[in-house]
């Protein structure tokens, strides 16, 4: 019984939270321990009498509530979620040796919420995470450069990396 409430609590949990608000997980486990609490305490108090005690039917029942909430996220909800865009411009396009790079993220996208994470990979051993969409570097040694981009939106899914090749000059 405590199973059936908890899968019918994390299925009602999945279907009502709306996932362009707020964290969706903390919101959806916290409507399914709402939804499971509520029904199972109602029904056994209208139901049953001394059927358990009443911690083992807490943890009992949040155990299986957890493990149903999680299947069902994972299959009702996860496909729904659509990954975010890397893009990013380099400029100046022909950097020298020390000069002040702007990398810009600004058209770095998510279609079904926000970016909050830039994770930037200078390919100079350099891996800088940031929340503002633009940031500068430079390069102390001349050279071929990857720079990579990923970005990570409020679900916490992260894009596919985006790379652009940069060659750094030596001033002349």
């Amino acid at each position: 019984m405590r199973i059936g409430f908890g899968i019918i609590a994390a299925i009602v949990a999945t279907l009502v939270v709306n996932l362009k608000v707020g964290a969706p997980i903390i919101n959806g486990v916290t409507v399914g321990l709402a939804v499971y609490l509520v029904s199972f305490y109602l029904l056994k108090w209208l139901f049953m009498n001394k059927v358990e005690k009443p911690t083992k039917i807490l943890t009992m029942g949040v155990g299986a509530y957890a493990l149903a909430f999680i299947f069902c996220w994972t299959l009702f909800v996860t496909p729904f979620l659509a990954p975010p865009t890397a893009a990013f411009t380099i400029a100046p396009e022909q950097p020298l040796v020390g000069e002040a790079i702007i990398f810009n993220a600004a058209d770095s996208f998510d279609p079904d919420g926000t970016i909050v994470t830039y994770v930037w990979d200078f390919g100079d051993k350099n891996i800088t995470k940031v929340e503002d969409s633009t940031i500068t570097h430079s390069y102390t040694t001349a050279g071929y450069y990857e720079v990579e981009l990923k970005v990570v939106d409020d679900h916490g899914i992260g894009s596919i990396s985006n790379a652009q090749n940069l060659t750094v000059s030596a001033p002349s």
